[in-house]
């Protein structure tokens, strides 16, 4: 039997017999010399295996009459970028080497926080992608230092302590982090990746399956079920796995381990199974193809980081709410539209990792009381939304938005808008954000803005909109029974950004085109930032950020 493999100007040809690759290297080196073609003997090798020895032979080839390298058991040759030898070699070590280098480089630039972390993203870890799927990357020695390194250095970016949570760094732009990944993450990824590609090639498949049956029953001594292949894969160790048997390292045991870590430690929804007569990978409950494979691994990497943040009582309860809506974090991706003071400060803010009292964790901590009014617990919520020294600016913020909701509107002409008093014709004192009375159509809106703080879930604000809708009720039912198309609703934007889908129901109502509501989304969330940061400063320094 002759195996060869080829790509491009490189050929590895693997023969059963050592006298059989004789006579094909002659064969190859005729052939070669008729059509002009030259090898260049010294970037060749020969692989000789005993393997009833366990050990390589010293048996010498030649190619177009020039002597191969010959390659003993601690030799290696870089095929397509790979060591290739009796033993696996250290994939990557000047690459790694180099995406160092680049990351101090990018580090100490003059970019702006956000485009460092996209050089990241863009330069640095696709380099090292190729030897994670395909080479040996030792973990402890190449990539866990990497990685810390990239922590680092991404929390500087962000303006975060030490004691921030990381999984802010990892978490995809959309939830509010820099769309980083781990390294050592990567590499079980993508080799799962792999070998999801070879199981579903035309050419390979069929092979690939049955070398994974041979590992298997290598591991069991004896021939496996369907099911006791899948849970191979999924590191099963009860059953016919509960002897132990030393498994001679292979791709498959790299597979097997590597969904192991997935799973234990990076705890992600991801299983192997057998169906439809093969063996397929489940990531997140749905079979994955060769073409869906890495990105839905990596949505379930995003969506453990996400789970494990939110699950954290203090520094996760803001994530809760601004994780599942993109427009709170539309800035993370290129930072348009906040300043750099507020780039600086929305990452601590959400975290809770500020210097305020009630954020102050330390055990000698004992007074959490506000530095300003005296309240018992000076926490982030209470500095943004109801410390009374700071009123003036909340008003302003809650100003900003509606200011940018106002000027968004085109009034018909027999429409008339009344903006924070009483509509003429009410009863009481209430003085709703906005109200569009048309009493020609015979059709009245009713809106009005509040910033609750995002806290732990969206509960938050929906007992905001209950709250508003309660307050007003007099006003919609007065108007509801004089025949009128009434709409009343709430308009909620968090102080760090939080947006509250429902608001889509205002935008309609006011008739803002898609367009511009995109934008003035961001505008309004830009606005929220912008107002908290300078609340927060002046609570810390005791001096005006902006001017009355």
């Amino acid at each position: 039997m002759v195996s060869v493999l080829a790509y491009a100007d490189d050929l590895a040809i693997v023969t059963k017999d050592p006298d059989d690759l004789h006579a094909v290297l002659k064969t190859v080196s005729e052939v070669s010399t008729w059509l002009g073609l030259v090898f260049n003997s010294k970037k060749c090798a020969s692989l000789v295996i005993n393997s009833n020895k366990h050990t390589t032979m010293p048996i010498e080839y030649k190619v177009q009459g020039s002597r191969m390298v010959t390659l003993d058991s601690n030799d290696h040759y870089e095929h397509l970028g790979v060591p290739t030898g009796y033993y696996q070699g250290s994939s990557a070590d000047k690459t790694i080497t180099k995406m160092h280098q680049c990351l101090d480089k990018i580090h100490s630039s003059l970019l702006a926080p956000w485009q460092k972390a996209d050089a990241v993203n863009t330069f640095i870890l696709p380099c090292i992608a190729f030897h994670l799927k395909n080479g040996h990357v030792e973990k402890k020695k190449h990539l866990i230092p990497f990685d810390k390194k990239l922590k680092k250095f991404a929390k500087s970016w962000m303006s975060l302590p030490s004691q921030a949570s990381p999984e802010v760094v990892y978490l995809p732009h959309n939830m509010g982090g820099l769309g980083l990944i781990q390294t050592k993450t990567l590499a079980d990824v993508m080799q799962l990746v792999h070998a999801v590609q070879l199981l579903e090639s035309t050419d390979l498949g069929p092979m690939t399956a049955q070398l994974l049956r041979t590992a298997v029953q290598k591991k069991i001594k004896r021939a496996p079920t369907d099911s006791e292949v899948a849970d191979y894969l999924n590191q099963k160790l009860d059953g016919a796995f509960e002897t132990y048997y030393a498994d001679t390292r292979n791709m498959w045991t790299r597979v097997r381990q590597a969904t192991g870590h997935l799973v234990k430690t990076d705890k992600l929804d991801v299983k192997w199974t057998w169906a439809n007569d093969k063996i397929q990978l489940l990531v997140l409950g749905c079979a994955v193809t060769k073409k869906t494979c890495e990105k839905m691994l990596k949505r379930a990497v995003h969506q453990a980081q996400l789970v494990h943040l939110t699950a954290k009582k203090s520094q996760g309860k803001v994530y809760n709410i601004t994780a599942h809506q993109p427009v709170s974090n539309y800035f993370l991706r290129d930072g348009r539209y906040i300043r750099f003071a507020d780039w600086r400060f929305v990452h601590r803010a959400r975290l809770d990792v500020v210097p305020l009292n009630g954020c102050n964790r330390a055990r000698d901590q004992k007074d959490k009381r506000c530095r300003r009014c005296g309240y018992q617990l000076e926490s982030v919520a209470h500095v943004l939304c109801h410390c009374p020294a700071h009123a003036h600016a909340i008003t302003l913020r809650h100003n900003a938005v509606l200011d940018r909701l106002v000027n968004a509107i085109k009034l018909p002409a027999t429409t008339t808008k009344y903006v924070n008093v009483k509509i003429p014709g009410t009863d009481g004192q209430l003085r709703p954000d906005l109200a569009l009375v048309d009493h020609v159509k015979k059709r009245v809106t009713i809106v009005d803005v509040t910033m609750p703080f995002e806290n732990h879930d969206l509960g938050v604000f929906a007992a905001a909109r209950a709250e508003k809708l309660r307050k007003y009720a007099d006003i919609f039912n007065k108007f509801n029974a004089d025949g009128y198309d009434t709409f009343l609703d709430a308009f909620i934007v968090g102080p760090l950004g939080g947006w509250d889908q429902e608001n889509d129901n205002v935008l309609r109502r006011l008739a803002i085109s898609v367009k511009y509501a995109a934008l003035m989304k961001k505008l309004m969330v830009a606005d929220a930032l912008k107002w908290s940061r300078d609340a927060y400063v002046e609570h810390i320094t005791a001096h005006r950020q902006y001017q009355a």
